[in-house]
């Protein structure tokens, strides 16, 4: 189960992101809009996925995501029934009103505590560069989901997958002090 993922999420221009997931080297691009919260759906279901084992029943634990674009839907469907690998399913549809826009799957099965880690270091990353108000401001819908967020970084740290390091971040740390003065 060596299989590699991959993710990229950019924030393009007002209120639309671009980006592609990549696992076992197919590549899905993708671009949504902020008609629906792409992010804080992903690490909603990120979380209650852990925080909701179901596989300690004997049962699936599974969910699923919805991203919106212009002219396709995204379906991120994500399972497990161990808790520890986690079948992912990534398929691109055509939108029910815009133009037919040929369907692509990427699916496979990797390390959940990977997944998670390539998620997070990614937004991590975007987050400090960009800082909570520029990301307001930019995406003009929705906040970053900073909770979701926070305790997904707290999960990864637990695993010992993340070490938590004092790295600069001058946008983000002058929002933090505002919220301390």
């Amino acid at each position: 189960m060596a299989n590699e993922f991959r993710f990229k999420y950019k924030l393009s221009e007002t209120g639309k992101v671009k980006g592609y997931f990549e696992l076992n080297n197919k590549n899905l691009p993708f671009e949504v809009t902020n008609a629906s919260n792409p992010l804080g759906d992903l690490l909603k279901a990120m979380v209650s996925f852990v925080q909701e084992p179901a596989h300690l029943w004997g049962e699936i634990n599974a969910t699923a995501v919805e991203w919106y674009g212009d002219d396709c839907i995204f379906v991120l469907e994500f399972s497990s029934d161990d808790g520890k690998t986690l079948q992912l399913s990534i398929t691109r549809n055509s939108a029910p009103f815009g133009e037919q826009v040929p369907g692509m799957a990427i699916t496979g099965t990797l390390e959940l505590e990977q997944f998670y880690l390539t998620i997070i270091k990614e937004l991590d990353g975007m987050i400090k560069y960009l800082g909570l108000l520029n990301y307001a401001q930019m995406w003009q819908n929705d906040e970053f989901p900073l909770t979701y967020f926070l305790l997904l970084k707290k999960y990864l740290i637990e695993w010992k997958r993340w070490t938590p390091s004092l790295e600069e971040s001058d946008v983000l740390e002058s929002e933090f002090m505002m919220v301390l003065s």
